[in-house]
């Protein structure tokens, strides 16, 4: 669970990493479409060969795009064609990446990078200040602390018991001794039954691996006629 921030937090990055990457490519494309459709209306006014100034100005003015109309060109490549080397003209853009940003849509990646800086901001502050006051105010003992109805390490981990595994920790915890005895908890647990003797005796064997695995406390028994929980 203290994972779960963080998790959170990269997988918002990485929507907004994608929506980022997505509308930049968009827009990229739109540019390459764009001065391919202008040399190909130039050269339908304008059929030659040769580039001079005329040829230039026709082709920025089929541009679309403002920001193009000031860094687009045209220029002679050499392609191989059937074996042969021929010259054509190409359309260039001749735009930087910033200009490309610039010109994308980027206030949906924008929208979720704030989001992500927000909850890891809020995830932090959390786990600095909330939590610290919610254990130092709570019941702890041995590594296990009982805050606001619920079972924790000390790290803020839960702790996973079933209803009848939580009310008998809640009663360990809730004693200045943290010792019960078997009567108590019978009566307070199973207060109809007439002998939970063998009912207990599970409770407690499932209660011990889990405590065991999340604190530094065991569940000791004085000749079955009480329980105890005791530092290892």
């Amino acid at each position: 669970m203290k994972k779960l921030p963080f998790v959170i937090f990269v997988f918002i990055m990485l929507c907004a990493l994608c929506s980022s990457v997505c509308s930049y490519k968009s827009v990229e494309k739109g540019i390459t479409r764009d001065v391919n459709n202008a040399l190909k209306l130039t050269l339908a006014e304008m059929p030659t060969d040769v580039i001079n100034a005329d040829t230039i100005r026709c082709y920025r003015s089929h541009l679309t795009i403002a920001e193009l109309k000031n860094t687009a060109s045209i220029a002679m490549t050499s392609v191989s064609r059937a074996g042969r080397q021929e010259t054509q003209m190409v359309a260039q853009a001749n735009c930087d990446v910033l200009t490309i940003l610039a010109l994308s849509d980027q206030r949906a990646s924008g929208a979720l990078l704030f989001a992500g800086l927000l909850w890891m901001m809020c995830s932090l502050w959390y786990m600095r200040r909330v939590k610290p006051e919610m254990i130092a105010e709570a019941l702890s003992y041995g590594g296990i602390v009982f805050a606001n109805d619920k079972f924790i390490t000390t790290k803020g981990e839960p702790i996973h018991f079933t209803p009848m595994q939580h009310c008998l920790m809640e009663m360990f915890m809730m004693t200045e001794s943290h010792s019960l005895s078997k009567q108590e908890i019978c009566d307070r647990l199973w207060p109809k039954k007439p002998n939970a003797s063998d009912t207990l005796y599970t409770l407690i064997k499932r209660v011990k691996p889990i405590l065991e695995a999340h604190s530094n406390l065991k569940i000791e028994s004085d000749r079955g006629r009480s329980y105890a929980l005791k530092l290892k």
